[in-house]
């Protein structure tokens, strides 16, 4: 008998955050956003996490993409918006702000900054539950500083703390530990937070991925899922190749080449949050070459849809 899905299983894109040239959030580019990736089939949305930029983001901005999101999707997927804070307390109170707005979930990482023990972690995780949101959590240690080990993310789980990881820390052994120790608990997903790793997690089998390339390339995401989780296994691995080279045509960059990718789309401007920095022109003249020559070739969708 095929195992239930879990809520915050499948694919759910981690957006990243339209903006003005002034550093306004754009709501007309992130309702088109929000309708391209649902189109697509994703599962869920997530909103101010790290491709957000939800770090660089002014309050002002952050707390109307959750009530723009919010609006926008109308209940149609699950929104799961990033509260992550370098302290407990404003991390609860952004949390319980997120929560009035209406979000479905909230995804955590642990506190920043400091160098913290794993109790603390749980500590914080335990205090930001209480909220009352279903909580992710986030593990990325190469920008948080602070991991969440495979023993604390266990024992969270157990206690029904959290419903769920995106483990974006590129460790394989890590994710299939906490794969192995949450399959009786029914209410968990492991999710991964590398596109490279979906085809694998889900042969371990995980439950999906917070994949940054689906916010492109929906249906193609949606589809490997969806083919893993049928055991079309010869399916799954040569739409895990059409993401790779759909991966070469947008370009190595995150941010900037998502925003880049999804400006050639007409979805919104290659703006991004300061400090970082936007692509030049003629990066993203090349990389609109790359993307009209792609669409024309059909390669932005899986090969039924086209």
């Amino acid at each position: 008998m095929e195992a239930a899905v879990r809520r915050f299983a499948g694919i759910m894109p981690p957006l990243v955050t339209p903006l003005t040239a002034d550093g306004r959030l754009d709501e007309p580019g992130l309702r088109r956003f929000l309708e391209h990736v649902i189109a697509g089939g994703v599962h869920g949305v997530v909103i101010l996490g790290s491709s957000g930029e939800a770090a660089l983001l002014h309050p002002d901005v952050r707390r109307r993409v959750i009530d723009v999101a919010v609006e926008a999707v109308h209940g149609r997927v699950a929104v799961v918006a990033g509260t992550g804070e370098p302290g407990t307390a404003l991390c609860v109170e952004t949390t319980r702000a997120a929560r009035r707005a209406g979000v479905d979930a909230a995804i955590v990482v642990p506190p920043f900054y400091y160098s913290i023990d794993q109790e603390a972690v749980k500590r914080h995780f335990r205090a930001v539950r209480e909220v009352g949101l279903p909580l992710l959590a986030y593990h990325i240690p190469g920008m948080t500083k602070v991991p969440i080990e495979a023993d604390t993310l266990l024992v969270l789980a157990e206690e029904g703390v959290l419903c769920g990881v995106k483990d974006s820390a590129g460790n394989f052994g890590y994710y299939q530990r906490v794969v192995d120790g949450t399959r009786g608990i029914a209410a968990f997903a492991a999710l991964q937070g590398s596109d490279a790793y979906l085809f694998a997690g889900m042969g371990y089998g995980g439950d999906g991925a917070i994949s940054v390339i689906s916010q492109v390339i929906p249906k193609v995401m949606v589809g490997l899922y969806e083919a893993a989780r049928a055991g079309d296994w010869t399916r799954a691995k040569a739409l895990h190749r059409h993401y790779q080279r759909v991966s070469g045509v947008i370009g190595a960059g995150w941010i900037p080449a998502i925003k880049g990718a999804l400006s050639a789309l007409g979805i919104c401007e290659p703006h991004v949050a300061v400090p970082n920095l936007p692509w030049d022109e003629a990066k993203l003249a090349a990389q609109r070459e790359r993307i009209q020559q792609a669409l024309r070739d059909g390669l932005f969708e899986p090969e039924e849809a086209r």
